[in-house]
């Protein structure tokens, strides 16, 4: 077997997937348009680590918890490894909107059973504790959670596997071809930059520019992040959420926000928007923003892929000319696809969460190996899924 994949986009999705298929002794073509690796929508300072329970644990609920679980030992095993990652597992505290919420949180507690040190309902006044700042409600506290630098996860998932990956920065992919048993990857001028059997599309939206690619719904949020100023050590010392977040101090800056508009592409700062993310700062930990002058913060903007049902794309790309042209598939597995075609994307807020167990799931499929999910967990994931809607 030809052991060598082109992988096109150097984020958390790209850089997990090439790791996964490097550790498999794979030799992997990575490409970006930018200079270095999570320079895009994995370019924030700080990001969330986090499962997202619900009531009636639906897929979203089962897939974030089997991915959390897979990140943390991802992050523990890099950080063994000596790469260079920086994350803390600071605990997260995910608050009650209202009293209704907070009533849902503590259901979901009763009835489901977490195991110990997975999380648990905690009231306001350990909440508050926690915090190291008064807050309104109680909620769910993650002990395992923290916060994640991703552009230098990014960087780690690169440098276990150095010697496997041949990296290609600064090089658009401007056409990708099949023939002939390969995929060739080349730039505006018609000059290759990579080739290999198998191909992975982890380069956000921009996977619809390709027309094999074309009719995967993939769209960009716009998110804007507010970088507060913050010294060692003052609180909260853990992640807070409320219909936002804010992280610790990380370089003496913590990030509070984010906003999220769907086709947006304005990538200058707003004022508007760094009110948006105090609102929401202030519904958190409430007087935290007394002294803030939004004119004077800095923050970040970017631009994240998503889906319509809001869960990632991993897998084998359909071929929807074929699947449309003559009697319709009924199911996944009688989809056609494009051979040696595969996409991981649609992360959304969550690459952090999603994208060790992404890497693992395509390079399973990739490879023939049994998959780390139940098949109706696969199946939800799998980007044929659009073309039988």
């Amino acid at each position: 077997m030809d052991r060598r994949a082109i992988v096109v986009g150097a984020g958390l999705a790209g850089t997990a997937a090439a790791a996964a298929l490097a550790a498999r002794g794979w030799r992997i073509s990575l490409i970006d348009a930018e200079p270095g690796p999570g320079q895009g929508a994995s370019g924030n300072r700080a990001g969330v680590l986090r499962p997202l329970p619900s009531v009636d644990d639906n897929r979203l609920a089962r897939l974030t918890r089997a991915a959390f679980r897979q990140a943390v030992d991802h992050l523990h095993a890099l950080a063994r490894s000596g790469a260079p990652v920086r994350w803390q597992q600071t605990g997260v505290l995910h608050l009650a909107r209202d009293a209704r919420h907070e009533a849902t949180q503590q259901r979901v507690v009763a009835e489901q059973r977490p195991a110990p040190g997975e999380f648990c309902f905690v009231d306001r006044e350990p909440a508050s504790r926690l915090t190291g700042w008064p807050v309104s409600s109680g909620g769910w506290w993650f002990p395992g959670g923290g916060w994640v630098d991703p552009a230098s996860l990014c960087r780690a998932n690169l440098a276990r596997h150095a010697s496997a990956i041949a990296t290609h920065f600064s090089r658009p992919v401007d056409t990708i071809a099949f023939d002939a048993g390969l995929w060739r990857a080349c730039d505006a001028a018609g000059q290759p930059i990579g080739e290999a059997p198998v191909l992975v599309l982890a380069n956000a939206a921009a996977a619809r520019r390709f027309a094999v690619a074309s009719h995967l719904p993939l769209r960009e949020a716009r998110g804007q992040v507010t970088h507060l100023p913050a010294a060692p050590g003052s609180p909260p010392p853990i992640v807070v959420c409320r219909l936002g977040y804010v992280t610790p101090p990380v370089d003496d800056l913590r990030c509070a926000g984010a906003t999220f508009a769907i086709g947006d592409r304005d990538s200058g700062l707003r004022e508007a928007d760094q009110r948006e993310n105090l609102a929401r700062l202030e519904l958190m930990l409430p007087g935290f923003r007394s002294d803030v002058d939004p004119d004077r913060l800095g923050g970040r903007v970017g631009f994240r892929p998503l889906s319509p049902d809001r869960l990632p794309m991993i897998g084998q790309i359909a071929d929807a000319r074929e699947a449309t042209a003559g009697r319709p598939a009924r199911t996944l597995d009688q989809l056609p696809r494009v051979p040696g075609l595969y996409v991981v994307d649609g992360f959304g807020a969550r690459g952090i969460v999603w994208s060790a167990l992404a890497g693992e799931l395509l390079a399973c499929q990739i490879t023939g190996e049994r998959l780390p999910l139940a098949d109706e967990l696969v199946a939800a994931v799998d980007p044929g899924r659009f073309v039988l809607r």
